[in-house]
């Protein structure tokens, strides 16, 4: 079994995807206190199901147990391995101690995690330009070099933007070429440095039900052989359900309502099999509420939708724009397709669902918490903590987990070879 670090781990999107294929993961650095509670909940998950106590865990998270209640059935360091801290110049010194303690004598055979994405993104690059050259975000991925320079990890995965591609530095000289380069070239004592492969990859392509394109590194120790990381990734391509699938055997509710209790359709095979493996309950399948404009809005929105075209702004009756520049940020509104995938799920969810409004007129609303976890491919027995509001930004700064398994299959795949030197 592979021994894992998580930084930048967010609600562990990552980790979930290797934890299902049998990695080892011995920590997690996150800076969100609610996601830090979330992959303590992991953790504790993964525990109980070992030892066949799953439902302690199912207790807790249908309001059964308290949080103190259930950590008292499992030992500390099961929900021991997080380290809540942002990773900066004054703290890093102090989380590699703290990692240390942690992994004790254990090799860690790889690395993973995707730093906070803001900095590089085309959306907000405009607002963030004058400020470039203190944005600290910008240089996140040194401190990632730094943790690959200690641990001296076989592999590494890095997640980020595709805006990275495009995004240049202060001396006006794209990013992702020094950020290459600075991977490539960790050791300079006569060690091995890391053989570097990179991609765009979007999870439609590997079974996940939405359209997402994130920018993939992929490094490996060059004293090994390499494995050729992508190209064995091409072969586990697969098209994953449609919305109207995914959601098929989930109840039908109306804005600002709960329920959680599964509908009476049957699921899909796919839904069946990953996302409720185990017979969980149904949790967090909480709408917003919405006011009565919005709500004329969204009819408006998926009409247009099922006459294949995306609504505007503009193109609303005067009684219904609030904003001055109507004529600005004319995707305010958006529909999702019943029959095709989601658009990318972001982090801006968590500050409302416009641009994630369902597919069905009768139900008149934005998705649901577990409507987005499903888009994410987060399977129904992963809770998010604490508030409705924490759990939509800790799905919207995910990475797929469907997509991380089918990292960590390529990575197992190669374990037998990790010790083949050249």
């Amino acid at each position: 079994m592979l021994n894992v670090l998580d930084l930048f781990s967010g609600a562990g999107g990552l980790t979930e995807g290797f934890r299902s294929e049998s990695f080892n993961l011995l920590a997690h650095v996150e800076m969100d206190g609610d996601a830090c509670q979330t992959l303590q909940l992991r953790d504790i998950f993964s525990y109980l199901k070992k030892v066949d106590q799953l439902d302690q865990y199912y207790s807790y998270i249908t309001g059964k147990l308290t949080w103190a209640e259930l950590v008292s059935v499992v030992p500390k360091e099961v929900y021991g391995r997080v380290v809540q801290a942002t990773i900066s110049e004054n703290s890093i010194d102090e989380i590699i101690a703290r990692l240390d303690v942690l992994v004790g004598d254990r090799k860690i055979d790889g690395i993973i995690g995707g730093p906070p994405c803001q900095a590089y993104s085309t959306v907000a690059r405009s607002r963030n330009e004058a400020k470039k050259s203190e944005d600290e975000r910008v240089y996140l991925y040194k401190f990632y070099v730094r943790f690959l320079e200690h641990f001296k990890p076989d592999f590494f995965v890095f997640e980020n933007v595709k805006g990275l591609y495009s995004f240049k530095d202060v001396d006006g000289k794209k990013l992702l070429p020094k950020i290459k380069y600075d991977f490539s070239h960790i050791f300079n004592d006569g060690t091995e440095n890391f053989d570097i492969d990179e991609r765009l990859i979007n999870s439609a392509d590997f079974g996940v039900s939405q359209t997402r394109e994130r920018i993939i590194i992929f490094g490996r120790r060059n004293k090994f052989r390499p494995i050729h990381f992508f190209e064995s990734l091409d072969n586990l391509r697969e098209r994953g359900p449609v919305l109207r699938q995914l959601f098929r055997d989930l109840p039908e509710l109306n804005a600002g309502n709960t329920v959680n209790h599964y509908g009476s359709l049957q699921p899909i095979e796919f839904v069946k099999k990953y996302f409720r493996e185990n017979d969980p309950p149904l949790t967090q399948n909480i709408a917003r509420p919405n006011r009565d404009d919005d709500l004329e809005i969204y009819r408006i929105a998926v009409q247009k939708k099922m006459e294949g075209e995306n609504l505007k702004y503009n193109q609303l009756p005067d009684r219904l724009v609030n904003h001055r520049a109507k004529d600005i940020f004319l995707d305010r509104f958006k529909a999702l397709d019943g029959d095709g995938y989601s658009h990318t799920v972001v982090a801006h969810i968590a500050k409302d669902g416009h641009l994630y409004i369902h597919y069905d007129l009768n139900q008149n609303r934005s998705i649901t918490v577990r409507e987005a976890a499903r888009i994410q491919s987060f399977p129904d027995n992963f809770y998010f903590e604490h508030s409705r509001t924490a759990a939509f930004r800790q799905i919207g700064n995910a990475v797929p987990p469907y997509l991380s398994k089918k990292f960590a299959f390529v990575i197992s795949q190669f374990d037998k070879k990790l010790s083949n030197t050249i």
